[in-house]
């Protein structure tokens, strides 16, 4: 584990992020239900999602989103996704030098 996932683990179960303004806020405005699937408890957890970590360990209500525990799991494994597409894959306009000798440039890696 990364110290910088350590330091989240460590934070997200701290009273300061319980009881973070932003976090109740959003609950509230939420009215406790999940923003994708609309349910709450007691048939899901809920759970606060971070829409941004710019301003993580000072959070402003934008920066949050209530989910349940499976709507936050497809949204998280989405954004990873893509997050890893966009590290991987080259630009558009790049494709066009993408051939296979050029592979290794593009991407890193040849299919043998």
């Amino acid at each position: 584990m990364t110290v910088a996932r350590i330091a989240y683990e460590t934070y997200i179960r701290s009273d300061a992020w319980r009881n973070s303004p932003s976090r109740l806020l959003e609950l509230e405005r939420s009215g406790g239900l999940c923003r994708l699937c609309g349910r709450g408890q007691p048939e899901v957890r809920i759970e606060i999602h971070h829409r941004t970590y710019a301003n993580f360990g000072n959070e402003r209500p934008e920066d949050l989103t209530t989910l349940c525990s499976a709507c936050h799991a497809v949204v998280t494994d989405e954004l990873r996704r893509r997050r890893v597409q966009i590290l991987v894959l080259p630009v558009l306009s790049d494709t066009r030098r993408c051939l296979p000798e050029t592979a290794i440039a593009c991407w890193g890696v040849i299919d043998a």
